[in-house]
């Protein structure tokens, strides 16, 4: 939850009415000093926590109005309501009420004291007023006795109301006048209050039309990347068809693929070492070999001698001639038939080689017939490809599916179309609320002196009492009451808000520890230079602190100001810890104002980066501080 609005009335020195708003990271209110800084904290714990006993109500009741000091706070809970408890300290009256979206106004819950005790008690998660203010209450009293300063003396406590004396009744010759201003004064009284009211509605229609439009701003983000995503996924709908143990199916396919190129390498360099021996050995052509042409002219020359030449005596040299040319012949043969028979060895192994070759390809295409289809399907060239898009399609499916998921959740069970009618209501709800508060903005005055006047002119009417503050006495301070108490001297160590916080939050102390300690550290490094690097705060006694080279620095040997600073890391990062379990308000009541200038800048941006955690309210005199972009606010 987080506080939207604070307004006060004849809180102890605020006489005059005060209205801040804030919004639910970090608020800085600039606010001199007596204007109202502590009052503010006390009358927001005071609003948190309901409680009717003079004890805790009588602090805050100024003694300038007695009779009129009242207080009311808005905040918004985690459920998405916004809830208004009102609370008059001078009567001892409350009452609870929560705005209604339709009627466009707080409809009232609860005005007894318990059951809006009751009621607020689960809106602060069931965290008790004293839980609440030793975690998330942060004063600059709280420094003492940690740093070995003397705490400062207890306030006094507050002074009996003041003592009304008789008034004579008025001469009937003026009644008819009183009646006539008491009338005027009633009439200016309920303008005043319905031009505050309106106001009131319409900053209340301007947050929930901010709210929806910022919402529909992340809803048309939102469609905007589903669409695109679903663009992806059209462009990879292919992957639709694929297995579920695709990466199985892949790492298979490539490990047979391996071992496949390792075999065909082999069969590549045995091909190509037969296909050379081949090419070494000479196709047979016995028409061109040397011997056969010698054998066949031996012979025909010895055929022509025989016709032409030989005598009857010299023909016996014929059948020698012949003989001679099939000798020839028959070598020139034998020669080619033993080469043509090397070749068709060489080439029968050489096809041999080839058959495996084709035989391992058809074998890894049969066996990759999965991982084809999966390719065509998704038009992918390589099994790199078709894993990158199958990765790229279950990203996007998931990415789809949290984007979805968040689109409900945002739309809460509505439509689009349902939200944007109901920003289209509300900016028609904000100008006739722009027009009801343009139309009674004369009348948005001070009703402090108007109810001071009604209430000095009823007892006139009526004889009664009027009030005298002559001799009252009382000397009420900004600082009355409220004050958190101090722990006592030889108690510096922080057990014990790690104890509350460990039980509140329901974290183990074990886990609470170190989250603890981590935000601190970082704190503490940023806001001293790396000056101080660790803290161990764990354990009884004083906090351990490791300077930059790790080693231990005495506690003692600290200054007050870097003891105050090592304290206020601590308390930020118990808030900032705690902040995944209870987003509470986190108020500090100028808890800066002890440290040097530079290190209350580091303590403000602290502040600044726990405020995108948790709400954090920052009432501060020194207006140096505040940088652009913070939500401000100011107490005069």
């Amino acid at each position: 939850m987080f506080i939207v609005e604070l307004v006060m009335q004849g809180v102890r020195g605020i006489r005059e009415l005060a209205r801040l708003r804030f919004k639910s990271g970090f608020n800085f209110v600039a606010a001199g000093n007596e204007s109202g800084k502590t009052s503010s904290v006390d009358a927001v714990v005071r609003l948190l926590f309901p409680n009717n006993e003079p004890r805790v109500i009588d602090p805050l009741v100024s003694k300038h109005t007695p009779d009129a000091s009242r207080a009311a706070l808005v905040a918004y809970s985690d459920d998405g309501a916004y809830y208004r408890v009102i609370e008059d300290f001078s009567k001892r009256a409350v009452n609870l009420s929560r705005y209604n979206a339709s009627t466009k106004d707080f409809a009232l819950m609860h005005k007894d004291w318990d059951t809006t005790a009751r009621f607020m008690e689960e809106l602060t998660a069931g965290i008790s007023e004293g839980e609440y203010d030793k975690l998330y209450v942060f004063r600059r009293e709280q420094y003492a006795g940690r740093s070995g300063r003397a705490s400062s003396p207890a306030p006094a406590p507050h002074s009996a109301p003041p003592v009304r004396n008789p008034a004579p009744a008025p001469a009937k010759g003026k009644t008819a006048a009183l009646e006539a201003r008491l009338a005027e004064l009633r009439g200016m009284l309920n303008k005043a209050e319905e031009a505050a009211d309106a106001d009131y509605k319409l900053q209340s229609g301007k947050l929930r039309l901010e709210e929806i439009r910022k919402k529909l701003e992340n809803i048309e983000e939102i469609n905007n990347r589903f669409a695109d995503i679903d663009a992806n996924i059209e462009a990879l709908k292919g992957c639709t068809t694929l297995p579920e143990n695709l990466d199985e199916i892949l790492t298979e396919h490539e490990r047979r693929q391996g071992e496949k190129m390792t075999r065909s390498d082999e069969l590549n360099k045995d091909i190509m070492g037969l296909q050379m021996q081949i090419d070494s050995v000479p196709r047979v052509n016995l028409a061109t070999d040397p011997l056969f042409i010698a054998g066949a002219a031996v012979g025909v020359l010895s055929v022509v001698a025989a016709l032409f030449v030989l005598s009857e005596e010299q023909r016996d040299y014929f059948p020698l001639g012949i003989l001679v040319a099939l000798v020839l012949i028959a070598v020139a043969w034998y020669k080619g038939s033993r080469k043509s028979a090397e070749r068709k060895m060489l080439a029968k192994e050489l096809e041999g080689l080839q058959a495996e070759l084709a035989d391992l390809e058809k074998s890894f295409e049969q066996g990759g017939t999965d991982i084809a289809a999966c390719m065509q399907a998704t038009g992918s060239t390589t099994t790199a490809e078709l894993r990158e898009k199958a990765e790229n399609y279950r990203y996007f499916l998931s990415m789809r599916d949290d984007i979805d998921e968040q689109r409900k959740h945002m739309l809460d069970g509505r439509s689009a179309e349902d939200l944007q009618a109901e920003y289209v209501r509300q900016q028609e709800d904000v100008i006739e609320l722009e027009k009801a508060t343009a139309a009674l903005a004369r009348y948005n005055i001070d009703t402090y002196a108007i109810r001071q006047d009604i209430e000095r002119l009823e007892p006139e009417m009526s004889g009664g009492v009027t009030a005298d503050f002559s001799n009252s006495g009382q000397d009420l301070s900004d600082d009355f009451g409220f004050a958190a108490p101090l722990p006592a001297e030889g108690t510096a160590g922080f057990l014990a808000e790690l104890g509350i916080a460990s039980r509140i939050g329901g974290i183990e102390m074990e886990t609470l520890i170190p989250a603890v300690e981590a935000a601190a550290q970082r704190n503490l490094s940023a806001a001293t230079g790396g000056k101080y690097v660790r803290i161990e705060a764990g354990h009884g006694g004083d906090p351990v602190v490791h300077a930059q080279d790790d080693s231990p620095v005495q506690y003692s040997e600290l200054s007050h100001g870097t003891k105050d600073l090592i304290y206020f890391c601590l308390r930020t990062g118990l808030v900032e810890a705690l902040a995944g379990k209870r987003r509470l308000p986190f108020l500090v009541d100028d808890s800066l104002a002890a440290f040097d200038p530079a290190r209350q800048q580091a303590a403000c941006q602290i502040l600044r980066a726990l405020g995108a955690k948790t709400q954090v309210i920052l009432f501060t005199t020194n207006s140096a501080l505040k940088a652009a972009g913070d939500a401000e606010a100011e107490l005069k």
